[in-house]
C-alpha cells in the first residue's frame, strides 16, 4: 500500500518504517515479545500545537488525548488495510498493556525509540523525541509489521527533510521537574506530577507489582481509557522550557 498517501489521508505529519533490524537489542527483543512474525514498524505522529500547552490544564489535557486518541484510530485502521492485503499487523496499543521494565513503565514497544532509529529524530535528556520541524511536540503512534523493510527509510508526509536537532544535555527539564521524575538513568514516570496525583508513592510498589500481571492489565484493559478522559495533565515543564520546544516551525 501507498504509505504516504494513506498517512497523507489520516493528517499525519511524519512517519516512517523502520526495519527491526536497525533497532537495539533491548527494542527489538520488546517488539518480537509484541508480535513473534514482526518484521517492522511503522511509527507515525502528528503535532500538538504550541497554544495547547498554554490552555487550561483540563482543556489542555482533552486536546492532548483527543489527537492521541486519533492517532490510536488511525494505528487501527493502517492494521486492518495490511492485513486485507495479506501484511500480518498489529497495532501497538494506547493504553494496556505496557510492561515493566528495571522498574519504570515502558510501553510494549518504544515508540520514540523506534522513531529515533528510523531518523525522525533524537531523543533528549526527558526522553522526548525531538524533531527538527515539531520540536518536543509530537505524539507518536505506530504498527508492528510482518513485512520487510528494503532499506532503512527516513520519510515524513511532506519532502521537506532536515537534520534532526540534537539534545545539547543542558539538564534544564531535570531542573524544573517539580517530582524530580528526571535523572541521568532516564525518567521515573511515577514521580511525574501528573502520575503521582493518581498514585502516590506509598502505592507505587503495589501497582508495579500488579502491571506486571498480565491478567491485571487485561481486567484493567476496557477502564484504561475512561480513567484517561478523568485525569489532567498537571505539568509539562520539562516539555515546554527545553529550547528545542517549538522546533522550526518554518519548515513546511
Amino acid at each position: 500500500m501507498d504509505l504516504t498517501s494513506f498517512f497523507q489521508e489520516q493528517g499525519i505529519n511524519v512517519y516512517s518504517e523502520v526495519s527491526l533490524d536497525t533497532l537495539s537489542d533491548e527494542d527489538r527483543s520488546t517488539v518480537l515479545q509484541f508480535f513473534p512474525t514482526a518484521r517492522s514498524v511503522i511509527v507515525f505522529g502528528k503535532e500538538v500545537p504550541v497554544p495547547v500547552f498554554r490552555l487550561p490544564v483540563k482543556e489542555k489535557t482533552n486536546r492532548m488525548l483527543g489527537i492521541a486518541e486519533e492517532l490510536d484510530d488511525t494505528a487501527v485502521r493502517l492494521a486492518a488495510r495490511l492485513n486485507e492485503e495479506q501484511i500480518p499487523a498489529k497495532p501497538v496499543p494506547l493504553y494496556l498493556p505496557v510492561r515493566i521494565a528495571d522498574g519504570k513503565v515502558q510501553g510494549v514497544a518504544r515508540l520514540k525509540q523506534v522513531a529515533a532509529a528510523g531518523g525522525l529524530g533524537s531523543l533528549g535528556m526527558n526522553t522526548v523525541l525531538l524533531h527538527p520541524r515539531f520540536g518536543l511536540r509530537l505524539l507518536l503512534s505506530g504498527v508492528v509489521t510482518g513485512r520487510s523493510v528494503q532499506e532503512s527509510r527516513d520519510t515524513g508526509c511532506s519532502s521537506e527533510r532536515t537534520e534532526a536537532p540534537v539534545c545539547s544535555g543542558c539538564g534544564l527539564c531535570m531542573k524544573v521537574c517539580p517530582g524530580g521524575s528526571i535523572g541521568p538513568e532516564g525518567v521515573d514516570a511515577f514521580r511525574c506530577r501528573t502520575v503521582s496525583a493518581w498514585v502516590p508513592p506509598v502505592l507505587v510498589p503495589a501497582v508495579k507489582w500488579m502491571l506486571e500481571r498480565t491478567i491485571f492489565q487485561k481486567c484493567m484493559a476496557p477502564l484504561a481509557p475512561l480513567i484517561a478522559r478523568t485525569a489532567t495533565i498537571r505539568c509539562s515543564l520539562c516539555v515546554t522550557m527545553c529550547p528545542n520546544f517549538s522546533g522550526d516551525e518554518r519548515m513546511g
